[in-house]
Order: C-alpha cells, then structure tokens, then sequence
C-alpha cells in the first residue's frame, strides 16, 4: 500500500514521458514507520529515477522481504549516477542536476535512518542505477 500509494502520485507523468512501469510487489508485511515519512523517502527515489529516464525507459518498482527486512527497490534505466559522485550522493547540498538543491537523498537517508532501515545504491553511468531500502519488519 505504501509504495502504490508513492507511485500512484507520479503515474501521471511516467506515463507522459513514456517510461515503462513495473511493478512487482511481494506479500505485504507490517511495518511500525510513520507513513507520510516514507512515502516522502520513496517519493524522492521514484522522482530521481523518472528524472534520470528518458524516453522508452523502463522504472521498476519491487517490494519483497530479507533478513528480517522489508526492501523497496527502484530500479531505472536511466542516466546512472558516475562511480566517483556514489560515495556524496546523501551528502547535503550535493548535486549534479541542473536546478537540483542537493536535498532530496539527504533527506531519504535521514528517514530511512530515523526508522532503523538503510539504503542501498546499484549505479553505473549509462545503464541505469537500483536503489534499496531496506525497513526492519515489525
């Protein structure tokens, strides 16, 4: 229901660009989080992922459970991110968009983290970049 709900916000304009959706959800599990901060976390991945897609892209959206965890993965064929800038991607204020405020990530990781939960990035330039978060399960 969470990552629906996120993806249900920007189905609009992943449909306007083009971009392929998959959605691939496992057994829903109950998590003890605060739900408008996640789903503000997961807004901030799906957003740089349809921004980093472009035309004929594809995003994929997988839930499913490891080692006590839930994870939410978001994987894109987007522009992925150059090795050199994964290691400041969460830092504040660091950003290689154009009009970007380098916040987005810095906030991610400050919920992921108020939640017991970590964040995993899969990034090569060119092919497309995979994030997970990873929530303990309650």
């Amino acid at each position: 229901k969470l990552i629906d709900d996120v993806v249900a916000l920007v189905e609009s304009e992943i449909d306007n660009k083009g971009i392929v959706l998959i959605k691939e959800f496992g057994n829903p599990v109950e998590l003890f989080v605060d739900p408008n901060r996640i789903k503000d976390a997961l807004m901030n991945i799906l957003k740089n992922a349809v921004q980093a897609v472009t035309g004929n892209g594809t995003i994929i959206v997988k839930t499913y459970t490891k080692n006590n965890s839930c994870v939410f993965e978001i994987k894109d064929t987007g522009s992925g991110i150059s090795e050199a800038d994964i290691p400041f991607i969460f830092d504040p204020f660091f950003t290689t968009k154009q009009f970007g405020t380098g916040l987005g990530l810095t906030i991610t990781h400050r919920i992921i983290e108020e939640h017991a939960g970590s964040i995993e990035v899969e990034s090569k330039k060119g092919t497309g970049s995979t994030f997970r978060v990873f929530l303990p399960i309650k």
